[in-house]
């Protein structure tokens, strides 16, 4: 049978010294590294960042500089879209201007040369045109032919006879023309007066003829009362 030898371990009083130091050595060196790699860690994220920030700055500048052209561009956009509308509605009053003279010369004219107009206060020249909407725009003229031409103030009123079902309806145009808040008009004028709006005809209601009366504003007898058809121009 065999033996067993006993295991004998030498003591040496320094041993447990040295093995604490090189603990030591190993986590301050542990911890060296560790603050090495972190403080280059650091140094990249903190150049990351100033780079970052140094971008939002440039971009922050070329933002501004294209929000100043923008608004630039858009400013000159307005101005520019002003002046051609101003432009548009100077053309328009223009050719309102250049229409209405060449309203009143054709009336001139015809004032002139017809000799079978009525002497004093008299109406011409009615037409009425179907709107888009339904509505009807209307236009007539007053006139005066007196031996001694001169401008005077004349009262003007006018009516649309019709029909609502079976009941004959005399509507005013302060019931049909929105811009007319009563009546009778005062007109002044010398030679004639153009004289025009649009009606808004109530449902159910069947035009059948335009009255139109004038007198001077100094006389309560009715100087002119005409009728004329209700015909629709095309």
């Amino acid at each position: 049978m065999n033996e067993s030898k006993p295991i004998v371990i030498n003591y040496r009083p320094g041993q447990k010294y040295w093995l604490l130091a090189i603990i030591i050595v190993i986590f301050v060196g542990i911890l060296f590294l560790g603050k090495l790699w972190g403080t280059k860690v650091s140094s990249q994220d903190l150049a990351q960042i100033e780079r970052l920030q140094t971008e939002t700055v440039e971009l922050k500048a070329q933002l501004a500089e294209k929000a100043g052209e923008l608004s630039r561009v858009a400013l000159s956009a307005e101005v520019d879209t002003a002046a051609l509308e101003k432009s548009r509605l100077g053309m328009i009053g223009l050719q309102r201007q250049i229409y209405q003279r060449d309203e009143e010369l054709k009336l001139y004219r015809e004032l002139l040369q017809d000799n079978n107009q009525p002497k004093g206060l008299s109406v011409g020249g009615l037409s009425l045109v179907a709107l888009e909407d339904g509505r009807i725009r209307y236009r007539w003229v007053a006139r005066q032919k007196t031996a001694k031409m001169k401008t005077l103030s004349v009262y003007a009123e006018m009516w649309v006879l019709g029909r609502q079902g079976e009941e004959e309806v005399s509507l005013s145009l302060a019931d049909l023309d929105e811009e007319v808040k009563r009546l009778p008009i005062k007109l002044e004028f010398k030679y004639f007066s153009i004289n025009q709006g649009i009606l808004k005809l109530p449902e159910g209601f069947e035009p059948e003829q335009v009255r139109v009366a004038l007198r001077y504003t100094w006389m309560d007898k009715t100087q002119s009362d005409q009728k004329f058809d209700w015909e629709i121009e095309e």
